[in-house]
């Protein structure tokens, strides 16, 4: 979704920076798979990544995706697979062998825009078919997923594999931010950019609209600390609303608790496990 708009969760390029809690899965496949160069075992799918076409929806047929909202899934290493389920992102692990696959239930964020029902409702179906993976053929650029029964239940085009953007020293511009408890997401106030970047020192600053701002804050592989926050004093007055959205915004940043990495876009988590911010790296 660009920024102020869901695309930025739609793009082919990206990366997750899994949740603690993801585990690696051991390699178990057999003839249908090659050694690298260093004589490991290459699992077919590790470094692949694939937009979804098609689904099974609840009454059975098959049908694409809502507009602009397509799911992506990347397979990386060590049996853990990442992706975006069109708003929200998620990870799971995964294991293969031969053509079964078998995918561990799935962490993810929780926020949608305001009266996006149908997109609830398709991500919601998504995970239940990923989750409920039984085998998976690839032919040419389609890879396609079956369940228990046989029957086709999700088919992906062939994506372009991602390059990570670095949380350190990468300017995030803010796209969107929850509203309502957590429930619902926000685009930022037109006319307004709000920055985040952390540095190596581990010091955060940024602009949050109209105030500059500071924080210690502490971070390992997927969590996050903020410390009290400092900024300056001004008041702007233009454009409407704009210290409204500045208060909420340094709130949500002072609850931070984890976050995750999708190429180059950034989440914000809360100790809830609710996504609360996302930012896009500056081009």
């Amino acid at each position: 979704m660009g920024r102020g708009g869901q695309n930025i969760l739609a793009k082919t390029a990206f990366l997750i920076i899994v949740a603690a809690c993801i585990v690696s899965v051991a390699w178990t496949g057999d003839a249908d798979v090659n050694p690298d160069e260093t004589g490991r075992i290459v699992e077919p799918l590790s470094g692949t990544a694939w937009d979804l076409v098609e689904f099974r929806a609840d009454n059975g047929s098959v049908v694409a995706p809502l507009h602009g909202t397509a799911p992506l899934i990347v397979f990386g290493e060590s049996g853990t697979l990442t992706g975006s389920a069109g708003c929200n992102l998620y990870s799971a692990s995964y294991r293969i062998n031969g053509s079964a696959i078998a995918v561990e239930p799935v962490v993810a964020t929780a926020a949608y825009p305001a009266e996006a029902q149908e997109l609830v409702q398709q991500e919601k179906r998504y995970r239940e078919l990923l989750v409920a993976a039984a085998s998976y053929r690839v032919e040419d650029d389609r890879l396609t997923i079956s369940g228990p029964s046989g029957r086709e239940v999700l088919a992906f085009a062939r994506a372009e594999q991602p390059e990570s953007v670095p949380l350190l020293s990468t300017e995030w511009h803010l796209t969107r931010y929850t509203t309502g408890g957590g429930s619902t997401v926000a685009s930022p106030v037109p006319g307004t950019d709000i920055t985040l970047v952390f540095d190596g020192d581990g010091t955060l600053s940024g602009s949050a609209g109209c105030n500059a701002y500071s924080a210690p804050y502490q971070v390992n592989e997927t969590g996050i600390g903020v410390e009290r926050i400092i900024a300056t004093k001004a008041s702007c007055a233009e454009p409407a609303g704009i210290m409204e959205q500045e208060k909420t915004y340094l709130n949500l940043l002072r609850s931070a608790a984890g976050y995750r990495i999708v190429g180059d876009t950034l989440a914000v988590i809360d100790g809830n496990g609710r996504a609360i911010l996302f930012f896009e790296a500056e081009a």
